[in-house]
């Protein structure tokens, strides 16, 4: 098999690239409409499809709209006749004669006309009494099986729908019979249901019928009550299992006595709802697959007389293709046998014109070189100067580049010796770059003593076995601080494994671990207020056992008693615990902002405003001057508020009255918008200043002054960084820097 496919191969590829061209398009010509051809009856076949089966449900729909209309016209004619007063009154009366003299003729002028086939009296409790379209029959009890005059009787309203009688089914509407305001009876009117119900909704919807009855038994019999084609009631009886069973309409394509059918089998519910028989709906399809079989022929012919012309086209196209190619094939044989070469003067259109232009211009560059070849030989000399000197200017170029990168880069010989260093080792560690070459082992001896040990045996493994080298260490600069390192040394090798040299890069992480160092100060904060959080919910357990005591206590106590005073101190104290051990959760409960973006300006003349009271009572002068044009901030106005309100509540702790004054300003910063606040007249110590936002450190009430961590975080929270500053002896500056984003 892998010898045909090979031999097949190779016959394609000593074919004539005509028609290697002219293959795959005639593959793709054919493929293309082939498939067009057969998507096209594809889809012709399922809309046809899709439109026999609306078909059949629309005549579905006016079969069922047809019984409806039917039932509702029983219903009216029976209701009319109930409220007769004649008729109501003999049959009140029970007068048999006097209701036939009454109706019989109506009866049958109906019954001609418009194809009445029930005309029944019932008497409570749902006894027979007439029936004009049987007068011979009477008296008998109706049961179960007449729903619609049970119903009627109680409900006393008019109901219709198909159910079975004495003479079989019938679309029956039945209204009950009044007299005295007691019902006496019903009227019972129904249409046929069967060969001319039928007929007419033929003539509706032109499409065949057939109504079967389904009796009684271990499974579904069905008993063609009528038909407008006998060969429907033999079309599928599992199909028709499945409709009675499920309720739902099945669609089907059958031949029935050589013609094609599409059918609509549906359920037909009496008037209980339940299942009583199927109609069965047939479309001849004989015509539209007449049609299709023509058009089908007309897509194939039209698709071969498209290959066809494929096939012609190609051939042309392809013609015209090689035709180029063939003398431009000759032209590359004479370069390569090296004669006089001559330009191609009538270039082709489109894409081979391009190769001729490329041609041409290979035949330029060819005659461009042996000229440029001739020169280089005329110019050798100078030019290899000229590259000495670009040589030369590029390696001062690496060099500046290497000494102006902020990090020692380094380059060893066997043993450890280093033979080159960038200025930067200076700046980490204070040696000269002409100091670290003349020490035969600086590489290992930069190393911090403490960690030698650690780090010595891999700059060995790198030194004799060419290991890749990357360690972290410590140094000391020779101003005595300690500079953390990455060292990563790269060893090159000869041909017999031997480390010829080793390239290296020191980058200063000092910051790196100073940062680290942070976090984990900040982890340990955090476990540390968790572990305050928990102490402060187990002391709540025992003060809320020690408060309820206490006032149990104080309410024992007769008011004159001596005890009760200390009683009261007692829970007074208690109570006070119990509000700072509050404030103190809340301080250590974490939170989230909701950022909106919002006017730095706005926020605070608003917190002002809302202290002036507190201002005016304390006597303390104050004044905010905004600054125009402010960016909007991303910040929690509810949180940010409430800290600024907590700042200045505490600062005023600290002010005298009718000597202070505070002076509140906006300014924008470098990325960041500044709020400067300038309390003149306060007296604030250095330690004052130091624990200002400690709680239990300020002059504020004990519950207040818990406040102050919970507004020093939320700032925190918000990337803002506070500062307070003492700008002389009675005055304080606060500057809270806020970032734009």
């Amino acid at each position: 098999m892998t010898q045909s496919n090979g031999s097949l191969l190779a016959r394609l590829r000593s074919l004539p690239l005509r028609y290697r061209l002219i293959l795959p398009f005639l593959s793709l010509a054919f493929f293309g409409t082939f498939s067009l051809v057969w998507t096209a009856i594809l889809s012709q076949n399922k809309i046809i499809s899709q439109q026999e089966q609306q078909r059949l449900t629309g005549a579905y729909q006016s079969f069922l709209h047809s019984m409806d209309l039917r039932g509702r016209w029983a219903a009216s004619l029976a209701s009319t006749h109930a409220r007769n007063p004649e008729i109501a009154a003999a049959l009140a009366q029970r007068d048999r004669m006097q209701l036939i003299r009454l109706c019989y003729p109506a009866y049958q002028l109906m019954k001609h006309q418009y194809g009445l086939s029930q005309f029944h009296f019932e008497v409570r409790p749902g006894r027979s009494f007439l029936r004009l379209h049987h007068l011979s029959d009477f008296g008998d009890l109706l049961g179960d099986q007449r729903s619609e005059v049970r119903d009627a009787l109680v409900s006393r309203e008019a109901v219709y729908g198909l159910e079975k009688g004495l003479t079989g089914y019938g679309i029956r509407g039945v209204a009950p019979v009044e007299w005295e305001g007691e019902v006496v009876g019903a009227i019972d009117l129904g249409f046929e249901f069967g060969p001319i119900f039928i007929e007419e909704v033929k003539q509706q919807s032109d499409v065949e019928l057939a109504v079967l009855i389904a009796e009684p038994g271990d499974g579904p019999r069905f008993i063609p009550l009528a038909a407008t084609r006998p060969e429907l009631v033999r079309s599928d009886p599992t199909l028709y299992a499945a409709v009675f069973g499920g309720g739902d309409v099945e669609f089907s394509i059958k031949e029935l006595a050589t013609d094609p059918f599409a059918l609509l089998i549906g359920p037909v519910r009496n008037y209980r709802g339940e299942i009583v028989a199927l109609v069965e709906l047939g479309l001849n399809r004989s015509r539209t697959l007449q049609v299709i079989v023509r058009y089908r022929r007309w897509m194939l012919g039209l698709g071969l007389i498209g290959m066809a012309v494929s096939v012609w086209a190609i051939t042309v196209v392809t013609s015209l293709f090689t035709r180029p190619i063939t003398r431009m094939t000759s032209l590359a044989r004479d370069i390569a046998a090296g004669r006089q070469m001559q330009r191609i003067e009538e270039a082709p259109s489109g894409e081979l014109g391009v190769l001729a232009e490329v041609l041409n211009e290979m035949l330029s560059s060819l005659d461009a070189s042996r000229r440029q070849i001739k020169d280089y030989a005329d110019t050798l000399e100078e030019r290899v100067e000229v590259r000495t000197r670009a040589l030369q200017e590029s390696e001062e170029k690496y060099r500046t580049l290497v000494e102006s990168v902020p990090l020692v880069v380094y380059r060893l010989v066997g043993g450890g010796r280093t033979v080159f260093i960038n200025s930067f080792i200076e700046e980490l560690t204070g040696v000269t770059a002409p100091a670290a070459t003349a020490d035969q082992q600086f590489w290992k001896n930069k190393v911090y003593r403490e960690d030698r040990d650690r780090i010595w045996p891999l700059m060995d493994r790198c030194l004799e076995h060419g290991e890749e080298f990357k360690a972290e260490y410590r140094i000391r600069h020779r101003n005595g601080k300690f500079v953390f390192v990455f060292d990563h040394a790269l060893p090159v090798v000869d041909e017999t494994g031997e480390v010829e040299l080793i390239d290296g890069i020191l980058v200063n992480v000092s910051d790196r671990y100073r940062l680290q160092q942070q976090i984990l100060q900040t982890e340990e904060l955090r476990t540390l207020s968790e572990i305050s959080a928990r102490l402060a919910h187990e002391i709540r357990n025992p003060l809320a056992v020690a408060g309820g005591f206490a006032r149990r206590l104080l309410n024992k106590l007769p008011a004159g008693d001596e005890n009760r005073k200390k009683a009261e101190i007692i829970l007074k104290e208690v109570e006070r615990l119990e509000k700072l051990l509050e404030k103190s959760l809340a301080y250590l409960r974490p939170f989230e902002l909701a950022p909106t973006r919002t006017s730095l300006n706005d926020l605070v003349q608003s917190v002002f405003r809302n202290q002036g009271s507190l201002f005016q009572q304390l006597q303390v002068a104050w004044s905010v001057n905004p600054a125009a044009d402010l960016e909007p901030l991303p910040l929690d106005r509810e949180l940010l508020a409430g800290a600024l309100t907590t700042m200045i509540e505490a600062l005023l702790a600290y002010c005298e009255p009718e000597q202070s004054r505070i002076e509140c300003s906006t300014s924008p910063g470098e990325n960041s918008v500044v709020l400067e606040l300038t309390i003149s007249g306060v007296q604030l110590s250095d330690d004052d200043l130091e624990h200002f936002f400690y709680p239990f450190t300020s002059r504020l009430g004990e519950a207040k002054s818990v406040e102050l961590p919970m507004a020093k975080m939320i700032i925190q929270k918000h990337k803002g960084v506070l500062k307070m500053t003492q700008t002389a002896p009675d005055q304080v500056r606060v500057t809270l820097n806020l970032p734009l984003s």
